[in-house]
């Protein structure tokens, strides 16, 4: 990993260091999974008391494992994370930077950053430099991509400035929900879209399969009962139903979700139709 060396290198160093184009998202999806499934097993097993609700005890060791198996992943990779963020947002910044003398002297720290970073980082490097026309050299051998400026994406611009192979929804860097929510700059990261893409959907899919199929143990002992979302926030007392069965919160949360999911698609489509 990044800080980490590799001296003995055994099968896990080997295919670590032949995965080194996909470090950044590997340990980010490691890190969001770990947490999630961390914080999944801490509520559910210490504050919720699934383990002494009889109807629940099939989750049990499930939830354990992944309140351990959560713990675990994220103590290596979480720190991983903010190592390779904190070199992110180093790029971030110098790609910002519109100063041709202040590229040149941070120049030496863009290049440790994108070479952590891996090949895409590296050519939106490069783009920087094709701006200020600045000598590239042989190091990098990738097609650049002209950096994003904050009033390209006022102005519709940054769609023309994307390779073709980038306006896929899977590797966007303008979605329909960065423009909604212009603040939040992380939401032009492919990697984050593609975690709210993942969310997204598995939240979704397992809102529809908890209606529609039933997730949890009726009394014939069958999984043929659903969870209803709306009794369990107003503490009625029966919780499950036979499946299917659609409350108004998992409907609500289910929509909600699907929006979202749309709403990650690549928001340059729209504007390129209408023309």
């Amino acid at each position: 990993m990044a800080s980490r060396g590799t001296s003995n290198l055994g099968l896990f160093a080997r295919w670590w260091q032949s995965q080194s184009e996909r470090h950044f998202a590997i340990i980010t999806y490691s890190t969001i999974l770990s947490v999630a499934s961390l914080i999944w097993g801490f509520v559910f097993l210490f504050l919720l008391g699934g383990h002494s609700d009889p109807d629940l005890q099939h989750l049990v060791p499930w939830s354990w494992l992944a309140f351990v198996g959560g713990l675990l992943v994220a103590f290596y990779a979480a720190p991983e994370f903010f190592v390779y963020l904190g070199q992110k947002q180093i790029l971030e910044d110098i790609l910002l930077i519109d100063s041709r003398p202040e590229v040149l002297r941070r120049r030496k720290e863009a290049e440790d950053a994108a070479d952590m970073l891996g090949t895409r980082y590296q050519a939106r490097l490069m783009g920087l430099y094709q701006v200020h026309n600045i000598n590239i050299g042989k190091k990098y051998r990738v097609e650049a991509i002209t950096p994003i400026r904050p009033h390209f994406a006022a102005t519709g611009e940054v769609a023309n400035l994307l390779p073709a192979d980038d306006n896929t929804w899977w590797n966007t860097t303008d979605s329909i929900l960065s423009r909604v929510l212009p603040g939040l700059h992380a939401l032009r990261n492919p990697e984050i879209n593609r975690g709210v893409i993942i969310s997204s959907t598995i939240l979704m899919l397992g809102l529809l399969a908890n209606s529609a199929l039933g997730m949890f143990e009726g009394p014939s002992g069958e999984m043929d009962h659903t969870l209803d979302l709306t009794a369990s926030l107003y503490e009625f007392s029966a919780l499950h139903e036979p499946s299917p069965h659609y409350d108004a919160v998992s409907i609500l949360f289910i929509l909600v979700c699907g929006g979202i999911l749309m709403m990650t698609r690549p928001g340059h489509s729209s504007s390129e139709e209408e023309e």
